[in-house]
Formats: C-alpha cells, structure tokens, sequence
C-alpha cells in the first residue's frame, strides 16, 4: 500500500451529509459538482452543488438540482431545480457550475452559470446549454446555447459513428468566457473524441470550435475536462480522461493563456504519484495558494489505482503548481471503488472552502443499491 500524503487535517472524524438519498426505483444520482464561491461577492462564499439524478423530478423533464450552503458546507438545502425552459426536452447529464468574477453579457458580478447537457427521453440529440442565476441560485433563466450534437450514445470502439457532444466545462480567459466540451464528430480525421472550446464575448454569441485536445489513432479519446481558471501567475491547468486504455488514465496539461493548449495530439502529462498511484476516469482539480506562496493543486478520479494494482479512492496533490512530485492524498469520504463494477464516484468533486477545509461531494452506494450523493468536509488544521 502506498503511503498517503501528510496534508494537516483534522483528526477528528469528517462531517458527513446526506444532500439527497437515493431511491429504490432508481439508479441513484453522479456527477457531483461543487462551486466556493468569493466571500467578498454578492453570494457571500456560499457553496453551491448539483449533480445528475436519474429521475424525473419535474413536469418538464429532467433538471438538474442546486443545492445551497450556507455554512462552509455543513448544511445544504434544495434551493433550486433548472428546468429545460429552452427546448423542453429536458437538463439530463453533466451539470458544470461557475461564478462570474465581473460583470459579463449584462450579468452582473457573482451571477451563476450552470452549464449541461439537455438530452431527450429518446436520448436522439445532445445540446451544451448554459442557465443563470442572479439571486443566490434560487431562480434560473436560459441564456444560451453553444453547441448541438447527435444522439447521446457511448460508443468508444474504432467504428463507432457517434456524433454527440458531452460534458461542458465553464471558465473565463482573456476577458471571455470559455466552454470547454468532448466532441464526436471529427472521426472522419481519425479522432474518436476530441476536446474543443469556444468562447464568447456576449453569452449569446459563439464562436467558431478549436480543437485543444484530440489524437488521430482511431484508439484514444481525450474527455472529462475540467480546469483551474486562471492562476496567480495568469496561467490555466487543465485535467481530462483519455478513453482507450483499461484503466482510463488522467492527464493535465497547462496553457500560458487558456486559449491555447499547444498541439491536440500532445495529451500532456499523465498523472502519476511517487509510489506508483495513478487516477481513472471522470477527473476534476481544485487548486488554492499555500502558505509558502506556491499553488496547490488536488486532483481526483472516479478512482485510483495502487501500484499493486489496489482499487482505492484517493486524490494526487501537488505543492508546486503541478511541477515536480505529486503526493497521494486520502478523500474524506471513505468509499471502495473498483474500476468494473458499479460506478460510484463518477466524476467527484474535491475543492477547498472558505474557511479553509477541504470538502469533497460525490456518490456513494447505499443498501437499496442506488447512489447517495454525499457531502464531507474536513478542516485543516
């Protein structure tokens, strides 16, 4: 077993809560995203959540649930279900939240976006749609759409004909906002899935895609991607899955601008602790400044593999922007993962909060056989 990571938490037992129970009659819920937003904006550093839950919960279709806390995430409560207002046809998969840090596109300072993937019933198209909030994410309204893709079917062999668009992930860079999202279409060139962005000025119109990430094999598919935002020192990380290989190995990379991630088929550098721990599938980062003045960053997979080959669900921390040895850190959430059965964790999230905790959400499996979506939080002493 490899040794974990010294970061000084607390030695009391973590904060645990149960946002939302799941059923019998459902799959349960994943997806977990979480959102710390700034102490001194008008949410006052109020934590936000949402994730995928596999029921209809309103008469509109599937939506995409808000929950609020207020208490640096000791407490949550429902605030809000984002209805599909746009096409009806419902907010079904990959919800991504974002805190505007300036006023944007006639929203003001600290508005919330909530971008995700609004799929039909018959799961025939996939549309990357974002929704805000100007009220502490009580009320939502749709603000735009930045892109439409085919039906929303997983097929990851080479002659797959897929052609959806998946899990969008938000965040601003040279005064746009950015959306980041896994792209089908281009396997006519050989890329299975590729990563793209488009940005915009006005949060209605888009432009062009540019392709970040994508590898001309017919094998690997960049996906998942989630970035820091902008760092003190104006440069972006960035950490996505790459599909083909078993274990579905995660990778960062790094951008001077967030604009530009060097050449598609250059995936980065794939994550790996000094002991031999690497991170599967479904990545998200967190990063925050150190006391000694370096950027920390904490990265997490549905889960992580040992160098024994151990299924375990620990994070990889780095004290030094990502540059040189990353650490493996255990989750407060104590959970078994295994890389092919059930899929609870898919694409947890980690981040610290205001007060300087760290708090993790994800799913977990219950006796009913469905998934909790659970929220732990421990402090740093």
């Amino acid at each position: 077993m490899n040794s974990v990571y010294p970061l000084p938490l607390s030695t009391s037992a973590p904060e645990l809560c149960i946002v939302r129970p799941g059923r019998a009659d459902e799959t349960g819920a994943n997806y977990t995203r979480l959102l710390v937003t700034d102490p001194s904006g008008p949410n006052d550093g109020a934590i936000f959540l949402s994730a995928e839950v596999y029921v209809d919960e309103t008469t509109d279709g599937r939506a995409f649930p808000v929950w609020r806390s207020d208490d640096d995430g000791r407490s949550w409560t429902l605030v809000a279900q984002v209805v599909d207002t746009f096409l009806g046809i419902g907010n079904r998969y990959q919800p991504s939240l974002f805190e505007l840090p300036v006023e944007f596109g006639g929203y003001p300072r600290g508005s919330l976006l909530l971008a995700g993937n609004a799929i039909p019933e018959d799961m025939s198209e996939t549309h990357i749609v974002i929704y805000a909030s100007v009220d502490r994410g009580e009320t939502w309204s749709f603000v735009s759409q930045v892109d439409a893709g085919g039906p929303a079917i997983y097929d990851s062999y080479p002659h797959a004909t897929t052609t959806a668009v998946w899990e969008p992930d938000l965040y601003m860079a040279d005064g746009q906002l950015v959306c980041v999202y896994a792209d089908e279409r281009e396997k006519d060139r050989g890329m299975l899935q590729v990563l793209v962005h488009r940005t915009t000025k006005d949060l209605q119109h888009w432009a062009e895609p540019v392709i970040d990430f994508g590898v001309s094999d017919g094998y690997q598919r960049p996906g998942m991607f989630v970035a820091t935002g902008e760092l003190p020192d104006g440069s972006f990380r960035a950490v996505f899955e790459v599909v083909g290989p078993t274990i579905v190995p995660v990778y960062i990379a790094s951008s001077t601008d967030g604009l530009s991630w060097g050449t598609p088929d250059d995936l980065g550098q794939l994550l790996v602790s000094t002991t031999g721990t690497t991170l599967s599938g479904s990545p998200n980062v967190a990063w925050r400044v150190g006391a000694d003045g370096q950027v920390n960053l904490l990265v997490t997979g549905r889960l992580s593999i040992e160098a024994d080959g151990t299924e375990s669900n620990l994070a990889l921390f780095n004290s030094s922007g990502g540059g040189g040895e990353w650490q493996t850190l255990r989750l407060p959430v104590s959970a078994s993962r295994h890389l092919d059965l059930e899929n609870s964790g898919y694409s947890q999230s980690v981040t610290w909060t205001n007060e300087g905790a760290l708090i993790q959400a994800t799913s977990i499996l219950n006796a009913l056989g469905s998934h909790d979506i659970v929220v732990a939080r421990v402090p740093i002493t």
